[in-house]
């Protein structure tokens, strides 16, 4: 797969930290792994609201944080540059949430600005979300969890 590059959405990550879902375990040790500055927000905003919750406990919210930490080192950040904006405004094949149209255009632009030789690598979306899961299906990256 290391020719492959992944990009993460706030979904997946979530449902690994707060649920214990292995749905990253494919992605240990790949090297070309990225998501949005956007996805630092979403993680850390989930994080404090599952405490003010009472749904983790300070111990468990302080844990999850480090692992996020952790997972963190090895993820590209994409900054959400005039280029994404400008993409995530446009149209996509299905009708999606404006902060999926940020993250699916940080994946597009992503890859349009990688080195390749002969064609462009491929990209798979890592999200648990159904319809930005089919949006990225139609834009052509591979969706390893949209049956998960």
């Amino acid at each position: 797969m290391s020719a492959q590059y992944h990009y993460l959405d706030s979904s997946a990550v979530l449902a690994w930290l707060l649920e214990g879902r292995t749905v990253l375990e494919d992605l240990e040790g790949e090297p070309k792994v990225a998501s949005l500055r956007l996805l630092w927000v979403e993680v850390s905003r989930a994080l404090y609201r599952a405490l003010q919750t009472s749904r983790l406990s300070p111990s468990a919210a302080t844990h999850a944080r480090h692992t996020f930490e952790r997972l963190a080192a090895g993820i590209g950040r994409i900054q959400m540059s005039e280029a994404v904006c400008r993409r995530a405004e446009g149209p996509y094949p299905l009708v999606v949430r404006p902060v999926d149209a940020l993250h699916l255009a940080a994946a597009e632009v992503w890859l349009l600005e990688t080195e390749h030789a002969n064609e462009p690598p491929a990209m798979a979306i890592w999200t648990l979300d159904e319809r930005m899961n089919h949006c990225a299906a139609q834009l052509g990256f591979r969706t390893p969890l949209l049956d998960v």
